[in-house]
């Protein structure tokens, strides 16, 4: 869930801004083709729970635009010691964490399989062009591959050394053109909402 599963870190420093996040956590709702609305509707009760009891980290949630109906929600560290700090400090919110699970709840009718969680590593020595930050970007051309990028973009490491693409446009039809010249494992998404706590810097 937004405020949890993705949303522990985010952007906690502006100076981080200008780089894409050490690790990135990725976590997906796998939902079901007629549930979209209704999820957005958890979403968006998520998000203003995340404001109004003291979530004070942002995070980044995308929808699939191409391929099934997912959300995902993406969330950024510097360094495991930053995983681990805001873990706790979510623990210890134990007013969001109740409403959270509720919302938890709700939304199992809503998926076709159950949601995944995983973090991935960056790599700098893979990633080419402009780099992804997060916050930035109104469509996303995500691509999973093996072996060399098949395009440039920001590249993270998954866990067993699958890797993942991420590379944004303006426009949807851009994204589409991208992820077209991708391959098959290529997906297009757009931002749904950013999440910023108030008094954020930007």
């Amino acid at each position: 869930l937004s405020c949890f599963a993705v949303a522990f870190g985010g952007v906690t420093d502006h100076m981080a801004q200008a780089r894409p996040p050490q690790i990135l956590e990725v976590s997906r709702d796998y939902l079901k083709p007629d549930a979209v609305a209704a999820n957005r509707k958890l979403e968006r009760r998520a998000e203003d729970l995340c404001r109004t009891l003291g979530f004070t980290h942002p995070y980044l949630t995308i929808e699939s635009v191409s391929g099934p109906a997912e959300m995902w929600y993406l969330n950024g560290f510097d360094s495991e010691a930053e995983v681990e700090k805001l873990r706790r400090e979510y623990q210890q919110n134990t007013k969001l964490l109740a409403a959270l699970d509720d919302i938890t709840r709700q939304k199992v009718p809503l998926k076709r399989l159950e949601s995944t969680d995983e973090f991935v590593n960056y790599r700098p020595d893979l990633s080419r062009g402009d780099p992804w930050i997060i916050g930035r970007g109104q469509f996303f051309v995500i691509v999973l591959f093996d072996g060399d990028p098949p395009m440039n973009g920001t590249v993270f490491e998954m866990k067993g050394g699958s890797r993942m693409l991420v590379r944004t446009t303006q426009t949807s039809s851009e994204a589409r053109d991208l992820a077209a010249s991708a391959g098959s494992t290529a997906r297009v998404f757009r931002s749904y909402f950013y999440f910023r706590p108030r008094g954020m810097w930007r």
